[in-house]
Formats: C-alpha cells, structure tokens, sequence
C-alpha cells in the first residue's frame, strides 16, 4: 500500500477524501476539514503538533471564543486547528498501519515514527527490497566459484582437470564492492531509522558495521596487491550476510550459541572416553617394533618387496599386528577410536585381533556402546531440550512483539479519535470502527488475516456499534496468528443421465480408490518380477512382456483420470492435491507412450521389434520411473505414512533456517580449507618406479578427485566428511601431506556439521512430528484425509503457539513506556 493514500486531498466542499469516504454521516466533526498544500499539491506537514496538543484547552474558553471582538481572530486560529488535527490523524493512521504491519512480522516499532520516517521504513521492510536483499546476497557468494581458484571446469580431478577458467582482476572484484556497498547503504539506512539509541543495543546491526569494515579494508588489500594477496578473509566472514537478513538464522545461532555450554560438558566426557579407551588399547595391543621399521611406508605408498613373509598366525603376532596398524601411538589410537565412533571404520579396526582371538571383540563392543549409544544419544538429548526451551523462549518474545504493536497501534488511534470524543461524552471510549477499517485495508497483511479482520469488522457493524474496545480490537488482531483457512470441497456437480449418475457414484466411492491403489501396486511388482527375472530382455526391446504390461496399465491410468475429470468437474477434480499428481504423470506417461508406439508400433502387435537401442532403453527406463512414482498415491490411506509425509512437507519450507546454518558453515570452512589444503596433494608418481599404493590409502582408492583445489571441490569433500563413511581416508591423507595438526580442522567440522547442527535439525524433525501427531488425533473423525488436514504449512511459530502464554499488561506497558519515539508520538 502505497502511503501516499493517506495524503489523498479534499475537496474544497470539505467533502471526505478516499480514506475517510465510510466515516458515518452522522457523527460531528467526521468530515475532514480544509487543508493547507505545499507548492507540489502534497499536504504540509511541516506545522507542529502542539497545536493539536492544545486543541482541547481551546474548547475551555469558547466563551471568550465567542465575544464579538475576537471572532475574526477565533476563526482564523480554528482553520489552523482543523488543519492541524487533519494532518495529526492521517499521521496516526500511518503510524497506527505501521504498527500492525510490524506486528504481523513479530519485528519491534523502536523506530522513528514521523511521516517520512514511516515512509522510507515501509520501503525498507517491503519485499521488493527483500528481495533485493537476497538477490545481493546470492552473488556475492556465488562468487566463490568464479574467484581463483577457479572452479570453472568439467571435473576437479588432478589428474586430467587442466587449467580452469581464469577471471581478471577487477571483474570478481567489482561486483562484490557493488554488493558491499549495497549492504552498506542497508545499514545507514537502518541506523537512522532506529537511531543510534537502539543501535548500541543490537549486537547483530554492531557486528554487521565491523564485519563490512574488515571486507572492505580486504578488499582494498586485493586492488592493492592487483589480487594476488596470500589469503582473502573477506571470503572466510561472507556468510554473515546469509544470518544477518534472516530472524529465524540468526534464533538458530543464538539457540547454538546457548547449546555449547552443555554440549561441551558431554563433549568433555566423551573427549574422556576416547582418551581412557586409547591407553587401554595400546596397553592390550602393544606395538614393540621400532618405528625406524615402517619408514619405508611414506605418502601412503611402500616399495614392494617379493621376499615378504608371511606372520605366523599366533597369538601375539597377531596383537603386535593390531598395536602396528591402529594403536602405534597415542595420537594414532585416539584418532582410530574417534573414526570408529562414526562406525566408518567398523569392524575393520578389531579384525586382526578378532580372527584370533573373539573376546577381544568385546574391548570394542564396550567402546562402542558407551560412546555411540551413549554419548551420541545423550548429545541429541542436551540439544533437543536446548532447542525446545530456546525456541519457546523466543517465542514468547515474538508474542510480546506482536502485542506491543497492536496495543501501539490501538494507542495511537485512540489520538485520532480523542478530539472527537471530547464533543460526545455519552460515548464511550475506544477507537473508531471506521479507523480500524483504513489500517486494515491498508496495511500489508496475509490475503488470509486481512480476509478474517474484514469478516470481524463486518460482524461489528451488523452490531451497530462504532468504536471498538481495548480488549475487542486486541481480539480483532488475534486473527494474525489464525491459519489460512481450508478450501472447501466443491460439490459434485451430478449430470442428468442415469448412467451417468452411476459412473459418478461409483467414482466418487472410497472403494475406487482402493482400486486404484490396488491396480498401481500390482504395477510395481510387476515391474519388479520382471526386472529380477528377465533385466536385459526387458529393457532390450520394445516387444518384451515388461513393455507390454506397462503399456496395458497405461491405458488403464489413462481412462481413469479421464473418467474422474468428467465424474467431478474441473473444481473438484484440481481441489484433491493427489488426482494433481495423478493427472500430471499420467499425462508424462501417455506422452511417452504415444511417442514410443508412434516410433517403434504397438507392443502388443508385434508388427516392428525393435531391440538393444538406446532410445528404446531411455524410453522403457522413463515409463517405469513414472508408474513407480504413481505408488505415492497410496500415501493419504496410510496414517503414519500420511504423517510423515505431512511433515516432510514443512521441513522443506522450515529448511529455510537450517539449511541456512548448513551453507553458511559449508561456505566457511569450504574457505578456510582452500587456504589450508590449496594443492597439497599432487599427481602420484608412476608405477614404473617400483612404488605401489597402500591398501585403504587416498591413492589407492583413487580420491584424486576429493581436494580443496577449488571451491566446489572443496564442498564435496566436506560432504563425504559429513557423511562419515571413509572419512579416515582423508584424515589420513592430509595428515601426511600436511602436519598433524590438521587433524583438527577435520573433527571441528564433524563436530560442527555432524555433532550439532545435524542434531539440531533432527531435534526439529521430532518437535514437528510430535505435533503433527498429536494433532492427528483430532482430526480421526474429520472427513478429509490426515495429509489434507495437516498439508498447512506449519512455521516453527504454530509448533510452539499452544505452549505460550500471554503477556500481561504490565509487560505490554513497559515496552511501550520504553519506547522513545512512540513516547513522543502519545505525550
């Protein structure tokens, strides 16, 4: 809503303008009154508001008022009080809009609250600079693959990858400046609109300043080196961005932040464990060989010998084996049994131990349980209860935001309405009806609240009552934490002819989808026998039985999407979310189909075999991937799998946060690695000197591809390393090229990615399906499915709405006293 509708002139009649067109006929001093202009038209509020302050002291001496001798006088000073009190309600009307615009974002009104101010914060909140905010923030990090070093080619291979793309100096650069002052200005912005004040109090706005300052004094440092500076840190504190513009991100770091007290203490035992369990083990596995006789063994590589012998399969052969491979050192032991916590190197860590001797096994189960189903769980249970309390207790301050700023709003209106309520004291006090109606049709509201507040006001009108109390326009705005509404199901819409009727019946029975679910089961397995049967024959020609049986069931598929289209019309056929999938892969299916038998004939006929092709590999392969995903349709009759799937649904719209956190710790120690790791491991020599790889090694498994020689590489070793499974491999390999040291940039980041944001993320997946559970209950009697009733979006809002209670009124008062700006406003 653009607030210039609140500037919208009168006519000279004094007639209302477009805002004040619904105020009631009959109520004095509702019409506007005249009103000065500036030279562009606009109205001139440059007259201050002591003038309206004072308006109620003038109303005590209209005797003096009314004496002849000042009567010329008086009627001059009650245009420029008309004025005035014009020009301080369109004020609080825009201030009162604002309010409830920041009340249904949860954001604080600690803002300047003057004309212009109100102007230029509505712009800065609205989504079209939101927007530009994103925008901004995507290139600027996408950056990092285009900065050297480069990640412009085919495969990140060391081997055979070449040179990649090299950009000049300048261009990357360029743009980023362009995005760092873009941020800049957002800033500068802000700050004057909360002044500085607020701006001391919020960490995160200080923080913003400090880290623009230190990107670009680093950026000037690349001009001045022409980009060829050793290290860039610039790229290490980008994703401060990505928290700093989401409210949700910057709860999940806070929420962190207060989690690593306790999660340090169990880390602490578990670190205490993994030290206990190394000495045990180099004590139960001793390693007496010197270490001069494995100095043959460098880079993951040994010169091959032909007169090795083979080791006596004794006993304690077999533990000095045990005390070489895994427990040489106490470093050594450690970093096995911290592998062997993640199960990446399970069983082969007991093996030569165990094929000797089985009750050396139970050195390992013991370890296992105490430190994996212990520990790990216990981890998970300290962020969990960490996560619910944090989140409550966040919550509840965004509550409180939204109620102070109605309650602003209500008190701000109630300004608007004070001079008129002095000339009928019969009425009672509260604000107007009509005031309420202009905030709520201008504000920018969800389609779904504004809908519910209009419906609201309606009802009020039908009471004929014009002026709402404090608790009734609380009331009112309850409507913001509402869902949206479900649609209703359109009625069936029943065709004349008998049989028709009767195809329409049968169709909109339970039991005909049960037969569709029936007929696409019995389509899986029969993909699935024929593929475990007969895998070449079936995919190699056109005329194979698979072929055959999936062009049959297509058919099938196909007249009954056409007969539920026709049997319930367009609206209820697109209102049901599964006859959507349905009808869209059958449509893909029928395509393909139509295509495959236009090119090669009817399966059925026999007329053209056409066998071993690729197009008819790709087209046998597309058909069956569709009718596989045509068995989801037997989600919405399975209750827990309806759940699931429900849930599912909002983690990827609630991913937003999370997977926020996820990329900003990628991006970060994606950085940090490249100026760690940057072409540490180099091209293998040949085989033709007499080296050969050590089994299990970084050579010999062939990860030349898994490095940190660019950025995207540098990602996708940090996903291997996440997911655990021979994430020794890299431990390893670093650990020989480098230093030992490096070790720890490994195991910060699975704790970081692993230990806790992962535990955080599954901490968020049973909050919601408890809820979602929970809320099933209710809904068994319903008439619509469970995925239906539970397909609304779920924000981790509505997750802890039931578990908040409301702010008392003292609470409310004391923002609100507090409020500098707003204290003006209400003086």
């Amino acid at each position: 809503m653009n607030d210039k509708d609140f500037d919208t002139v009168p006519d000279q009649t004094g007639g209302a303008d477009d805002v004040y067109r619904s105020q009631p006929p009959g109520r004095e001093g509702d019409a506007p009154r005249g009103m000065g202009h500036d030279s562009q038209g606009q109205l001139d509020f440059s007259f201050s508001t002591s003038v309206v302050r004072d308006f109620p002291e003038g109303l005590k001496n209209k005797h003096s008022i009314n004496s002849p001798d000042n009567r010329n006088h008086v009627s001059n000073d009650h245009k420029e009080q008309s004025f005035c009190r014009e020009v301080s309600e369109r004020i609080h009307l825009l201030q009162a809009t604002v309010f409830i615009e920041d009340a249904a974002r949860y954001r604080e009104i600690c803002h300047r609250v003057d004309k212009r101010a109100l102007q230029i914060y509505r712009m800065y909140q609205s989504n079209t600079i939101q927007r530009c905010r994103i925008v901004f923030i995507f290139v600027l990090h996408i950056l990092a693959f285009f900065e050297y070093p480069s990640s412009l080619t085919l495969s990140s291979d060391i081997r055979f990858r070449g040179d990649g793309v090299s950009i000049p100096c300048g261009v990357t650069e360029g743009i980023e400046l362009i995005c760092l002052l873009f941020f800049v200005m957002d800033v500068i912005i802000k700050y004057w609109l909360i002044g500085f004040a607020q701006f001391r109090k919020k960490n995160w706005m200080i923080a913003t300043v400090v880290v623009l300052t230190l990107s670009l004094i680093d950026w000037c440092v690349s001009i001045g080196f022409r980009c060829n500076e050793a290290t860039r840190f610039r790229r290490i504190i980008r994703p401060f961005f990505i928290i700093n513009y989401s409210n949700i991100m910057k709860k999940t770091v806070k929420c962190l932040q207060r989690t690593l007290p306790e999660v340090f203490s169990v880390l602490m035992l578990l670190g205490l464990h993994l030290f206990v369990f190394s000495l045990v083990g180099m004590l139960l596995f001793p390693n007496p060989k010197p270490y001069d006789t494995m100095s043959n063994v460098t880079d993951g590589m040994f010169v091959a010998q032909s007169n090795v012998s083979t080791p006596s399969p004794s006993n304690s052969s077999t533990v000095i084996g045990e005390g070489e491979t895994y427990f040489r050192t106490l470093l050594d032991s450690f970093m096995n049994l911290l592998v062997l916590l993640t199960t990446a190197n399970n069983p082969d860590v007991m093996m030569p131990v165990y094929q000797q001797n089985r009750f050396y096994s139970l050195y390992f189960i013991v370890f296992l349980l105490i430190g994996n189903y212990c520990f790990m769980n216990m981890l998970l249970a300290v962020i969990y209860n960490q996560f619910r309390g944090y989140f409550q207790t966040s919550m509840q301050s965004d509550l409180l935001r939204r109620r102070v700023g109605v309650r602003a709003a209500y008190e701000v209106l109630k300004e608007t309405d004070r001079y008129s309520n002095i000339s009928h004291a019969g009425l009672r006090h509260g604000v107007s009806l009509y005031n309420v109606k202009t905030v709520i049709e201008h504000a920018d509201l969800p389609v779904h609240v504004k809908s519910a507040l209009r419906e609201d006001l309606d009802r009020k009108v039908t009471m004929s009552d014009d002026y709402f109390s404090l608790m009734e326009f609380q009331a009112c705005f309850e409507a913001m934490e509402t869902d949206p509404p479900q649609k209703q199901k359109p009625e069936l819409r029943w065709f004349q002819n008998v049989w028709v009727r009767r195809l329409q019946r049968c169709v909109a029975h339970r039991v005909f989808g049960y037969f569709g679910n029936l007929v696409a089961t019995a389509n899986v397995i029969v993909i699935a026998t024929e593929l475990s049967l007969e895998y070449d024959k079936s995919l190699g020609g056109n005329t194979s039985n698979l072929n055959i049986v999936n062009f049959v069931f297509v058919v099938y598929y196909f007249v009954e999407q056409v007969v539920k289209f026709v049997a319930f019309g367009w609206k209820r056929y697109v209102y049901e979310y599964w006859n959507i999938f349905d009808g869209v892969i059958t449509v893909i299916l029928v395509i393909t189909e139509f295509f495959a038998v236009g090119y090669y004939g009817f399966p059925l006929s026999g007329s053209k075999q056409v066998h071993d092709t690729p197009v008819v590999w790709n087209f046998v392969r597309i058909i069956n991937i569709l009718i596989l995903f045509r068995l989801l349709r037997i989600i919405p009759n399975i209750k827990a799998m309806t759940i699931v799937a429900a849930t599912l649904v909002d983690l990827v719209r609630n991913l937003k946060a999370f997977a926020g956190i996820l990329i900003v710790i990628y991006y970060s120690f994606a950085i940090v690695g490249i100026e760690i790791f940057h072409n540490a491991i180099t091209n293998t020599p040949s085989n033709s000197t007499g080296l050969v790889f050590e089994c299990g090694s970084y050579q010999q498994l062939e990860y030349w591809a898994n490095n940190f020689d660019d950025f995207a590489a540098a990602l996708v070793v940090l996903w291997d390393i996440m997911v655990v499974n021979n994430w020794s491999v890299f431990l390893k390999a670093y650990a020989k090229v480098k230093t030992e040291w490096s070790y720890l940039y490994f195991i910060i980041w699975w704790l970081f990615s692993v230990v806790i944001v992962m535990q955080l993320f599954t901490a968020l997946i049973i909050e919601n399906f408890i809820m979602k559970w929970d809320k099933s209950a209710s809904r068994r009697n319903r008439g619509n499915s469970d995925f239906e009733e539970s397909h609304h979006f779920m924000s981790v809002h509505d997750m802890f709405r039931e578990s908040l209670h409301e702010p008392t009124e003292e609470e409310i008062l004391l923002h609100i006293s507090n409020n500098q700006y707003l204290q003006t406003t209400l003086s």
